[in-house]
């Protein structure tokens, strides 16, 4: 191959992954539409029920969690739509039907405790950079609020966090984005697409959870398929609820056990499942190279860039000045 064969190739690569940019982009640009629409239809329908309601008021109905559900149902159908348009018919007839293996009960149960301890040990970490960003006077708990509203038990917001967030998400990072990077090697697109997945949330304690349960579920999403991480993803955000709402019928010593016995229960079966397969695991890692230069493509493409850059403005707004 020739240099200018190679610059061409180079300058395709890069043009699809700037069209992948653009696509995460209007995807996040649509879902904080909707929700700037649905917030300003919702106040606009309290004030002609009653003109003289205050700004606090107003804050307590749009906090409410049926609001809050309602629009973020409508923002992630919505944010769904680019995605329809960039994978076309291949979302339907590749993304969603690419099945390498048939996954057992066994594989879902055990995936299942990978998550657990990935997103414990994950918890961990993010607690500590706390204490890190409390050393300099900054903390990063005002994202725990946004985290909170999720935790309602209200209908909409259920089927939002339990049922439809779940699948969309799957459909968007293991179905769309996984699926179009994986030409690549299916490391590179394993790995981009929970980087993608983690920074997604805007979040700062749930960036590292983000990325490290989305390497394992686009794991699974290549070796099995994405209804094994569809179930999974809604297992996992069943079970968080259901903790969530557990720790107000307990003590905080209870709460305590409950955590540490599952991080370490989780943890210790899966360090005992690395080592038993740790041939196999560097067999996959070494038959699934990326070729080279291709991070380099990917993370200098104007677009993603871009998208970078805008979720991390976001993680980076929430970490603020201790009061």
């Amino acid at each position: 191959m020739n240099n200018n064969e190679s610059k061409a190739i180079s300058k395709l690569i890069k043009k699809d992954f700037n069209k992948l940019g653009l696509t995460i982009l209007m995807k996040e640009l649509l879902a904080n539409l909707a929700v700037i629409i649905f917030a300003m239809f919702i106040t606009l329908v309290e004030i002609i029920k009653d003109p003289n309601i205050t700004n606090y008021q107003l804050e307590k109905v749009l906090d409410n969690g049926t609001y809050n559900g309602i629009m973020s149902i409508v923002a992630v159908l919505v944010s769904f739509i680019p995605f329809l348009i960039y994978r076309g018919k291949k979302f339907f007839y590749y993304d969603l039907k690419l099945e390498n293996r048939k996954f057992t009960f066994r594989t879902l149960v055990f995936g299942f405790i990978v998550i657990i301890a990935i997103n414990s040990s994950l918890v961990l970490f993010s607690n500590i950079l706390e204490i890190g960003l409390n050393a300099i006077g900054l903390s990063a708990n005002s994202a725990l609020e946004d985290l909170d509203a999720l935790n309602e038990l209200t209908v909409p917001m259920i089927i939002y966090s339990c049922i439809l967030g779940p699948i969309i998400e799957e459909f968007i990072y293991r179905g769309a984005v996984l699926r179009s990077l994986q030409k690549h090697g299916k490391r590179f697109a394993i790995i981009v697409s929970a980087l993608l997945f983690g920074l997604m949330h805007g979040n700062f304690f749930q960036i590292f959870m983000g990325v490290g349960i989305g390497i394992i579920l686009g794991y699974l999403a290549t070796e099995y398929s994405i209804k094994l991480t569809i179930i999974l993803h809604i297992i996992n955000n069943i079970s968080v609820q259901v903790l969530s709402q557990s720790t107000s019928y307990v003590t905080n010593n209870t709460n305590i056990i409950i955590n540490m016995s599952l991080i370490s229960v989780s943890l210790i079966i899966l360090i005992i499942a690395i080592l038993r397969n740790k041939n196999n695991i560097t067999g996959w890692l070494q038959a699934n190279t990326t070729e080279k230069g291709i991070w380099l493509k990917f993370f200098t493409s104007i677009l993603v860039i871009v998208v970078i850059i805008f979720d991390l403005f976001s993680v980076i707004s929430s970490i603020k000045p201790i009061s």
